[in-house]
């Protein structure tokens, strides 16, 4: 993730308080993430990619498989939807990209991902031509010893949960598994570092709260449209996300944050999860 960063921001040749003036992060938050000192939050990165003009879908991708690398290394205590947070503490910094091992078969390492943003564009459409001539010689042999069809049991639906909607509420999203197809919908920040996430699982019916870059005291609460809320404090470290609430689909759910003895807060937009889903 971080090569990415650093690929990008060369070839934007922005300096790094350039950054800072085109988004609302600071200029420091930027030189930790492009050079691999942090993990950088989802929407710096997609903020990042239209500040070069970069397409942000495969970019976010990889955010995602490194989200979910960290995730899969993370304590006890952390989330597992994919932050880093006060709840365990796993490494918050990213880890410099790098060529992988070599597959089983013996093929070479792969390339190094920096050259994927690249190639992106050249090799898609040869791996879906690839892909259609594999599934056509697999389907076409039509021998008696072919396999027989898959199983029935492939999984065509969400992941399974500990809770769904009203049965979610106060629990941890940990716990219950709604990190697994978990999204942040929404995004917020309190100048200039403090980012605020609204966490949403389809699969759970239910979202949470999210803030990073914090300070010890700052606190997060979500709420939804019937009047409920959960909310939560930094008790250590910069990071931490708040309990479920129920998030119906005709309902809306929204997060806001505030610093220390600050009585003033800052929330993202509201959710309403059958507008958008």
């Amino acid at each position: 993730m971080a090569s990415e960063l650093l690929a990008l921001k060369k070839a934007s040749g922005l300096s790094f308080a350039q950054l800072s003036q085109k988004t609302h992060y600071a200029k420091s938050s930027w030189e930790r993430w492009v050079n691999g000192k942090q993990f950088p939050p989802r929407h710096a990165v997609e903020s990042l990619a239209g500040l070069c003009g970069t397409p942000s879908t495969q970019l976010l991708e990889l955010w995602d498989r490194a989200q979910a690398d960290r995730e899969a290394g993370a304590g006890p205590g952390a989330e597992a939807e994919g932050a880093s947070d006060s709840r365990g503490g796993p490494d918050d910094r990213a880890e410099p990209d790098a060529a992988g091992e070599p597959e089983a078969d013996g093929t070479p390492p792969r390339r190094r991902r920096s050259r994927f943003l690249r190639t992106a564009a050249v090799l898609g459409p040869v791996l879906v031509v690839g892909g259609a001539l594999a599934a056509y010689v697999t389907l076409g042999r039509g021998d008696d010893s072919s396999s027989p069809p898959p199983s029935a049991s492939v999984k065509v639906a969400g992941p399974q949960t500990g809770c769904k909607g009203a049965a979610c509420e106060g629990r941890d999203p940990k716990k219950m598994n709604c990190g697994a197809d978990a999204v942040t919908v929404r995004t917020g920040s309190i100048p200039k570092d403090l980012v605020i996430e609204l966490r949403y699982s389809r699969a759970c019916q239910a979202a949470w709260g999210r803030i990073s870059f914090a300070e010890i005291g700052a606190t997060v609460v979500v709420n939804n449209s019937d009047g409920a809320a959960q909310a939560d404090v930094v008790h250590y470290d910069r990071d931490v996300y708040s309990p479920l609430i129920a998030a119906p689909d005709d309902g809306s759910v929204w997060v806001c944050a505030a610093l220390p003895k600050d009585k003033a807060r800052s929330c993202t937009g509201r959710f309403i999860p059958s507008q958008e889903d």
